[in-house]
């Protein structure tokens, strides 16, 4: 019986600005079709049973995540971005569609992101 090869299992919250960075690079790159994604709305049925997977692997669960190889995991857009630029051999700084995503949706999100922590902080949520 032959084993079936690892695939790297990235995770996203649809609703993260670093999520969407990430999904931008691996779309321009031609590289999402390599990973096995598990994706959730927060509150959705599949948020909880996403957590429980990361949580024996991430010290603080955040997204995007990817597990690399089985047990090793990467929580941080930047180091997914660069290692799937580098696999792909271009820089970030040159593909028109991540730097679009990058200087407007991204941008956008991200503000409105940082935004609501600030507001739940001061209101004793967070």
């Amino acid at each position: 019986m032959t084993a079936t090869p690892f695939r790297p299992v990235l995770y996203l919250k649809r609703s993260c600005p670093f999520c969407l960075k990430v999904a931008a690079l691996l779309s321009e790159v031609g590289a999402f079709d390599t990973v096995d994604l598990r994706a959730f709305w927060p509150g959705d049925e599949h948020e909880a049973p996403i957590r429980a997977a990361l949580a024996p692997h991430l010290e603080k669960i955040t997204f995007p995540a990817l597990e690399v190889e089985p047990g090793r995991f990467i929580a941080d857009s930047d180091a997914i971005v660069a290692l799937y630029a580098q696999k792909a051999g271009v820089d970030p700084a040159n593909l028109p569609f991540y730097q679009y995503v990058m200087a407007g949706p991204f941008r956008r999100i991200r503000e409105a992101h940082v935004e609501t922590l600030e507001l739940k902080k001061r209101l004793g949520e967070a």
